[in-house]
């Protein structure tokens, strides 16, 4: 089962364009609305930002992390649980760059003011009318699922 629900996050997160991001900062959760660049297999995402932005400084202290996201075609959503890590590595920047970044980050991938957050999930939380994962009692609680490796 977990596998399949790894799978199944996966699905939902790459249908979704925009994720709820939810830092700690000052023994307060933060969230904010933000863009899923890419999702790799084993349910990691990517998401980038400024180095001087509020999630990046969060989570500089604090690498625990959730994000969620909703497929409302597929009736479905997930929350990741995620130790996050910040990468600025210019590879790394180069190959996850998005064209449409360049409105927000003008110098580029390599200009100083982009960074990558990668998310590699702990466990995830599933909810899911169309690949039937809605555990009893029917829909109000969701499936979850530890990552073992």
């Amino acid at each position: 089962m977990s596998e399949e629900l790894f799978d199944a996050a996966v699905g939902i997160v790459r249908a979704g364009k925009y994720g709820f991001l939810t830092t700690l900062a000052d023994g307060h959760p933060h969230t904010r609305l933000v863009q899923t660049m890419s999702v790799d297999a084993d349910a990691t995402v990517w998401i980038g930002t400024s180095p001087k932005s509020r999630k990046a400084l969060d989570i500089a202290l604090h690498p625990e992390v959730t994000y969620a996201v909703e497929d409302r075609v597929g009736l479905s959503y997930a929350c990741l649980y995620a130790a996050a890590e910040i990468i600025d590595d210019p590879a790394e920047l180069n190959a996850k760059w998005m064209r449409e970044f360049e409105m927000f980050f003008p110098d580029g991938p390599t200009g100083g003011d982009f960074i990558l957050l990668r998310l590699r999930p702990t466990a995830v939380e599933v909810l899911d009318f169309t690949r039937e994962i809605h555990p009893a009692p029917f829909g109000l609680v969701p499936a979850r699922a530890e990552r073992t490796a």
